[in-house]
């Protein structure tokens, strides 16, 4: 006999959100995938959740008893619909990459997939068949047609949770909502709620980042990533792990959980392994279970089938509307539906959106909702750009005079035609103008980044995540203010950027140099936040990386890690002078700062100054800013340079008698910043002092290094 808990609650699917941080941040260093028990205990204080669920665990009961399972007979048909929530980046994944996902659960939801003979002997006896069908909706709530795809513009995306089913969300007693992000917000790979404990109606479903959709597209390709969706579907279906209500798994106590189900053996659970022959709770585990968090997840129990038909029954959620004849001819997913191809809906994208007087900008066409076939056409109008309007699916426009235009797309085929207007989506700068040199920005007026006396001399502040770079009166380097990034509540692969205004430098000729103080600290040894200084003479259409640091060449404060909120001391900033001088005699240039987060602290930026002074010195014409830190080296030691221009380039490494003991080939690098970590191109040297050579287009530069032992 099983040990039964009874459970009322949430349960959030604790895949990482991002396989590669996940081999940094192993649920061994004490780092959690998700936080199930602070939502669980809110979602108790509402009596009608508990309420709610101990009606779905006495209908369990009573399905289960009265063996009615026995009475299904048909494939259950389930309207699905995926949202799209994205910011014109890679989650705004393409259709065959939703067809892909679509084909994988409908097959794990059918026994149909092709890798369920793989299954071990010990459980091929009680492999489930659900017979459950997912189906793309072919009508809206409002009865207009759909392809079963929305596509949201939001930044949310990039911390992503419930906010994002604010934006979009088809009532849920009629379709499976499915919200595709870039990145959530708790770094899970997606959550469902258990049927009945949605705070909130339209918040029904299931939720998870796009690169853990389907195998094709952005998606890693992985087993792991590809049954994500069934995994979550099935919490949507009222299974919990098949270790029970833990979210971590792996623990010892464990064992004395359980999921509700009789076939499935009791276990601590699986983390991103494969062990077939794993016995954690005296019983062998079924690791190729789909509510495992193992990487050869292949099966559902009959046992588990039998709940999910339960749910499917039950009123308690909505489940049992979904697959009822009714709702199918509602939402265009019933057997022998013919419905009309969709009018297309337009949405485009530009590769740049401002520039310099006599700019041409790319513009390329993203409508969706209907397959493009050959009764498509295309009708741009650019206010201010030559040509003013094109038929073309992706033209290319020129912008001769300054200003902020707007730009319009219509879109049609044989249904019909939609448009999109986007105002003051192109600007284009006047020569000149903006800020002059030298400049000098401490960050001490309280307006910043607005200039209250001039607008053509703001700052501007944007970024993928809701916490971006501000001023702050608590840290500085000097006088009242810096800018700060809050990092440590950001998510990993979140960029965030600051930008001057236009500064003329066209009477300034080379050296120009660029001065600025920085205060960051990692978190842990895997901590790997890249800042980098990008300048522009396009007046923002292209950038040239001048300068880039990531992880511990980033840190400040000696290389200690710092798990809470870092505040730099007086001595843990960091002088920074990087050579700009290939903005000289320019009109129209900007400087960016750039970060990209890799799970470490808070960053800080202050005292930026901007001047015709003489400092980093270039080493010669084609590399500059040439440097091995921390040096001694470690494990966690990079290389960085700058390339003015593109050269095939490689490494070299020579003992102290002049042999050579590595070397490694790069091939043709192009112009701008690069960092390579010491552990990737020199692994398994021994201890000593080596001189380091750097040859690009076969100019040599070198650097003496030690190597301690390990």
């Amino acid at each position: 006999m099983k040990i039964r808990i009874l459970l009322f609650g949430i349960i959030f699917i604790c895949f990482s959100g991002f396989i590669n941080a996940q081999q940094h941040h192993d649920h061994e260093n004490g780092s959690r995938l998700c936080g199930t028990d602070e939502l669980l205990r809110e979602a108790l204080k509402n009596p009608e959740v508990r309420k709610q669920r101990e009606e779905l665990d006495k209908f369990t009961k009573y399905y289960i008893e009265n063996n009615l399972y026995k009475q299904e007979k048909t494939v259950k048909v389930i309207p699905v619909v995926f949202h799209i929530i994205h910011n014109y980046g890679p989650e705004n994944i393409s259709k065959a990459q939703v067809l892909d996902a679509l084909r994988i659960i409908n097959e794990d939801y059918k026994l149909l997939n092709s890798d369920v003979s793989d299954i071990i002997p010990q459980f091929q006896g009680i492999v489930g068949n659900p017979q459950v069908e997912f189906r793309l909706a072919r009508k809206d709530p409002n009865n207009q047609c759909t392809d079963g795809i929305t596509r949201t513009v939001s930044s949310l995306t990039f911390s992503a949770g419930d906010n994002v089913k604010d934006l979009i969300s088809w009532n849920t007693n009629k379709y499976l909502n499915i919200w595709v992000v870039d990145q959530l917000a708790n770094g899970a790979g997606g959550y469902s709620y258990l049927p009945g404990t949605a705070p909130s109606a339209n918040y029904g479903g299931v939720i998870l980042v796009h690169t853990q959709l389907g195998s094709i597209g952005t998606a890693d390709g992985s087993n792991f990533a590809a049954r994500t969706l069934t995994h979550e579907i099935g919490h949507f279906f009222n299974l919990y792990h098949v270790w029970g209500y833990s979210n971590e798994p792996g623990l010892a106590s464990n064992c004395n959980m359980d999921d509700e189900v009789d076939d499935t053996p009791n276990t601590i659970g699986t983390l991103l392994t494969c062990n077939l022959s794993q016995s954690t709770c005296s019983l062998l585990d079924n690791v190729q279970n789909y509510m495992d968090y193992a990487t050869c997840a292949k099966m559902f129990t009959q046992g588990q089938v039998t709940r999910m038909l339960a749910a499917l029954n039950s009123t308690v959620g909505g489940l049992s509307y979904l697959w009822q004849t009714s709702n199918l001819v509602a939402t265009g997913t019933n057997n022998g539906y013919v419905g009309n191809e969709c009018t297309p809906k337009a949405d485009f994208i530009a590769s740049a959106t401002q520039g310099c007087p006599g700019v041409t900008i790319n513009f390329s066409d993203l409508s969706y909702n209907a397959d493009e076939d050959s009764t498509w056409t295309w009708h741009w109008t650019f206010t201010g750009g030559t040509p003013s309007t094109s038929t073309l699916k992706n033209p290319s426009i020129v912008y001769n005079t300054p200003g902020t235009y707007t730009v319009m797309l219509a879109v049609g085929n044989s249904t019909g035609t939609n448009s999109v207007t986007k105002t003051q989506y192109v600007k284009v700068f006047g020569n000149g103008g903006g800020e002059s040199m030298p400049l000098v920005q401490g960050f001490e007026n309280a307006s910043f980044p607005v200039n209250t006396s001039d607008a053509n001399k703001n700052w501007t502040i944007a970024g993928t995540s809701s916490l971006k770079w501000e001023r702050t009166t608590a840290v500085k380097a000097t006088g009242v203010a810096s800018i700060r990034l809050r990092n440590l509540s950001i998510s990993s692969g979140s960029v965030n950027t600051f930008t001057s205004p236009n500064i003329d430098m066209s009477n300034i000729n080379s050296p120009i140099n660029i001065t600025f103080k920085v205060a960051y600290a990692q978190k842990d040894n895997s901590s790997i936040d890249k800042l980098r200084l990008l300048v522009s003479k396009t007046c923002g259409n292209t950038w040239i990386p001048r300068y880039s640091r990531l992880g511990v060449g980033l840190a400040t404060n000696g290389g200690a890690y710092v798990t809470s909120t870092f505040v730099p001391t007086a001595t843990q900033w960091k002088d920074e002078t990087v050579s700009i001088s290939t903005l000289a005699n320019s009109p129209n240039t900007l400087i960016q700062f750039e970060l990209t987060s890799g799970g470490g602290n808070n960053i800080y930026i202050d005292d930026i100054n901007i001047t015709g002074a003489v400092g980093i010195e270039d080493i010669n014409n084609v590399v500059s800013e040439f440097q091995i830190y921390p040096n001694p080296v470690s494990y966690d030691s990079y290389v960085s340079f700058f390339l003015n221009e593109s050269k095939t380039t490689q490494f070299a490494i020579y003992d102290m008698i002049g042999r050579v003991v590595y070397n490694k080939k790069l091939g043709l690098l192009q112009q701008g910043a690069h960092d390579f970590a010491i552990n990737e191109i020199i692994p398994g040297l021994k201890s000593g002092v080596y001189l380091f050579e750097l040859n690009a287009g076969g100019l040599k530069t070198s650097r003496k290094i030690v190597v301690l032992e390990n």
